[in-house]
Formats: structure tokens, C-alpha cells, sequence
């Protein structure tokens, strides 16, 4: 039976350093470096029932426009979106109130258009 139609995403980035302090001081985590033939990547929090996904190095030459992720920023949606800010992403969708809590879009170090969700503002 399946439990959730995605499974795992994968989220192009141009420096994996600027990429990694984005992602882990925003939605408070730690990213687990691997490595695979020489491909590198960044994994999310992953213990084997949840989604999950990892950063990559972008192969192409722009930004992630057309895929929305949607990250968990918690309870409350505005101490994710303050950190957003200081740590060199922008907000483009200020706080929306959606029926299950509040999302907002912002783009991160790398320029990728996400989403973040939250049950308050």
C-alpha cells in the first residue's frame, strides 16, 4: 500500500555550503552528506517511512521554477520565515492562510522557488 504519492525529491544547487546553512538554519536540521560515484548530494532528515529528498548539484544553468516543494517550517510559520531572511533567501508569497494552516513561497540561497507550511502564521 502507499502511503504518500512522492516519495523523494531531489532540489538543484549551485554551492553546497550556502545551500546547507540555507536549509539547516531555516527549518532547523541537520543534512547528511553522501556521496555515490562521485556524485554528491545533501539528504534531508530520512528514517526510512518518511518523504524525504536531498540537495543536488545543479546541472543546468537555472533555477528550480516550475516544481513546488512544500517544506514542514513547524508550528509557526514566521520565526522559518525570519530566518529565511538572514540567511539569504527572500520571501516572494508573504503568510497565506490555506484550510490545514499557512504557507508562504520565498527563494532560497540558490535562487530555487519552495514553499514552507506551517499550522500558524
Amino acid at each position: 500500500m502507499m502511503n504518500n504519492i512522492i516519495t523523494w525529491f531531489e532540489l538543484p544547487v549551485n554551492d553546497f555550503d550556502r545551500a546547507r546553512k540555507f536549509y539547516e538554519n531555516v527549518l532547523e536540521i541537520s543534512l547528511t552528506q553522501m556521496e555515490n560515484e562521485g556524485f554528491k548530494s545533501l539528504a534531508f532528515p530520512f528514517d526510512g517511512s518518511n518523504v524525504s529528498g536531498s540537495l543536488v548539484q545543479n546541472l543546468g544553468n537555472g533555477q528550480n521554477n516550475s516544481i513546488m516543494l512544500y517544506f514542514n517550517a513547524g508550528q509557526k510559520l514566521s520565526p522559518a520565515l525570519e530566518r529565511v531572511k538572514v540567511n539569504n533567501g527572500k520571501i516572494i508569497m508573504e503568510t497565506m492562510r490555506i484550510k490545514s494552516g499557512v504557507i508562504a513561497q520565498v527563494l532560497d540561497s540558490e535562487g530555487n522557488k519552495i514553499a514552507l507550511f506551517a499550522l500558524e502564521a
